[in-house]
């Protein structure tokens, strides 16, 4: 009999033992790469299928089109599953006539879920199993084939459980197996109503809160202890582990968490006293509890807590690579207002950042991100946030230089990526919104519609295409290395230090400033096809919420990947923007000789824009 086997862990490598001995033919295993943050104790599922010559695989993602489709021409009889971490969707389970089978570490219908192990101990069950269950479309829902109980004793620990289970998940598919391979198998339904689900386990959970009982908190202790992260605690700032304990039915007045005595190192809870028997300080060595005690430094009447004690918090040091631009001078102006941050800047010029050299929390280099290669990595290795900002952004540029376009935004920021990448870095990229090229949806989906540029003789689309694919590498790395990043899409834009008139008068500015210069020196407005492109612009600086849109990088960092970043967004033809501007100039005295008042009237039209747009 076929069979496409997903398994991992020890039960995964008893599971396939198993089916080997009982006759069955295995086409293929499906398996995890291993956690690099996991301590792994247990078997290992790609081995053994290469010892026994079977292939083997672990993609991200079993359930895509294409691995669907290679299993189904591996025309599977059967499907097994002992500990595949991943939910296995229909479209695979149909594929196999016998059906598909799932071995559970539960006594279903108890315990759906994830980590039933560490759960029945944290919950001081005094009995489990393991449970072989037909595969349907709901997580371990479907019709129970074979059940075996187990007796958790009051000194099991998890290590001791796991082999209890994994000893009566052998004898189960002994049994089992053969009955599935001559479809000699009865099924009872799971009664819906015992039902109980539970989530996944984090170390972070297994933090000892001292005014619960003194049973909970030791059963706590055995669900995680060794080779499992650890019950934990704190001393002031300093973190220890509790790798076992016993329950003292102690009757003491003392808060919860005071240190009753230190040897043995017993500590007052809600109810009763727990003694820690074993325990280590720190990434340091297991001592017994008195031992932990003195290197703890505690005395009796000591307090621990469940959570470090609050100290000064450091600053959060962000990284701004073009600083000096229009976007960085006013994110820098924001984060040093809010004085949580350390900001570390480096453009090749300063005129715009020049208010916050004396500031004691802003350190500037000027420099070149294409010479001063050193500094930048020394820098992100040294921050925690960083935001690259360094790029040609002028359509004029992209035909006049395209090659220095590509080598400066895409080929530094590459470098700058991959930095992150090497030391864990989040990253806040700005995209652009001419990555959406000329996408031809009415309404444009972010995750579906297509991404459209021009030819490859265009120079025009080097920029666009730059940045796509810049978006397409973070992405990647942020799937398969792990990279946490924040893609933002902004528009156009409008305000205090974005562009100059000069910049407009060799064609190098934004369009608003081109328009506005035409104004201020009376000279024709071209459009170009008539002006009938739309535009979408983004005025912040002059508005009330002014600094709102680039705080929004910061708030929405720590759990977005994409976002298209608005605060007064509105999308006309450029001819449109041309007659605000207009309107807004006939009140204005044109008659304008010093450059000190061609800056006023440009504020002035700037304004008055906005006001127009507004209303």
């Amino acid at each position: 009999m076929k069979t496409v086997v997903f398994a991992y862990h020890d039960m995964g490598c008893l599971g396939i033992e198993a089916l080997l001995a009982a006759g069955y033919e295995i086409s293929a295993i499906f398996t995890h790469t291993d956690n690099p943050g996991e301590k792994a104790f247990y078997g290992s599922v790609a081995r053994l299928a290469a010892e026994r010559g079977i292939p083997v695989y672990a993609p991200d993602n079993v359930n895509h089109p294409l691995w669907v489709e290679r299993i189904a021409q591996l025309s599977p009889d059967v499907i097994f599953s002992f500990y595949y971490r991943h939910l296995i969707y229909d479209e695979i389970l149909q594929l196999a006539p016998a059906g598909a089978f799932n071995l559970h570490g539960s006594l279903l219908p108890k315990y759906r879920g994830r980590a039933p192990l560490n759960w029945v101990l944290v919950n001081g069950e005094t009995e489990t199993g393991v449970t072989l269950h037909r595969m349907v479309k709901r997580a371990d829902a479907g019709a129970i084939v074979a059940q075996l109980r187990i007796a958790i004793a009051p000194d099991d620990i998890a290590i001791t459980l796991h082999h209890k289970l994994c000893h009566a998940a052998r004898q189960l598919l002994e049994q089992t197996l053969p009955a599935i391979k001559h479809g000699n198998i009865l099924e009872i339904a799971q009664r819906e109503n015992e039902a109980t689900c539970f989530g996944r386990r984090t170390p972070d959970d297994s933090f000892l809160e001292w005014h619960k009982p003194a049973s909970v908190l030791h059963n706590m202790v055995r669900a995680v202890a060794d080779p499992w992260p650890g019950a934990f605690s704190y001393v002031g700032n300093q973190k220890f582990t509790v790798w076992s304990s016993r329950v003292h039915p102690h009757a003491s007045k003392a808060q919860p968490g005071s240190v009753i005595s230190v040897a043995p190192l017993l500590i007052a809870c809600g109810d009763g006293a727990l003694e820690i028997v074993t325990g280590q300080a720190g990434d340091g060595i297991t001592m017994q509890g008195s031992q932990l005690a003195q290197t703890l430094g505690l005395v009796q009447g000591s307090r621990l807590n469940s959570q470090p004690a609050c100290t000064a918090r450091r600053r959060t040091r962000v990284l701004i690579l073009g600083v000096n631009g229009f976007i960085g001078n006013h994110l820098t102006e924001r984060l040093l207002r809010e004085d949580h941050y350390e900001v570390y800047g480096l453009d090749i010029g300063s005129d715009a950042i020049s208010r916050f050299l004396n500031h004691p929390h802003f350190h500037f280099v000027e420099g070149d991100i294409s010479i001063h290669s050193e500094w930048i990595e020394y820098h992100v290795k040294k921050c925690d946030v960083v935001l690259p900002l360094v790029a040609i952004a002028t359509p004029i540029e992209y035909t006049r230089n395209p090659l220095r376009v590509f080598e400066l935004d895409f080929e530094e920021n590459l470098r700058i990526i991959r930095y992150c990448v090497k030391y864990r870095k989040r990253i806040i990229f700005p995209s652009t919104s001419e990555v959406y090229g000329m996408c031809s949806d009415k309404y444009f989906d972010e995750d579906h519609s297509n991404l459209i540029v021009g030819p490859v003789n265009k120079p025009r689309w080097i920029y666009s295409v730059s940045k796509q694919l810049l978006d397409r590498v973070i992405w990647a790395y942020g799937e398969k290395e792990g990279l946490q990043f924040t893609l933002f899409r902004p528009f156009n834009w409008m305000g205090p230090r974005l562009d100059n008139l000069n910049a407009a008068r060799i064609g190098s500015s934004r369009a608003i400033t081109q328009l506005i210069l035409n104004l201020v020196e009376g000279s024709p407005i071209k459009l170009i096809d008539g002006g009938n492109k739309n535009a979408a612009l983004l005025i912040f600086a002059m508005v009330s919420r002014r600094y709102t849109a680039l705080s929004k990088m910061r708030e929405i960092a720590a759990t977005v990947k994409l976002s298209t970043l608005a605060i007064l967004r509105t999308k006309r033809a450029l001819r449109n923007w041309a007659r605000c501007c207009w309107r807004a100039s006939k009140n204005i005295r044109c008659a304008i000789i010093s450059h000190r008042l061609r800056a006023f009237a440009l504020s002035k039209v700037a304004a008055t824009t906005a006001k127009d747009i507004r209303t």
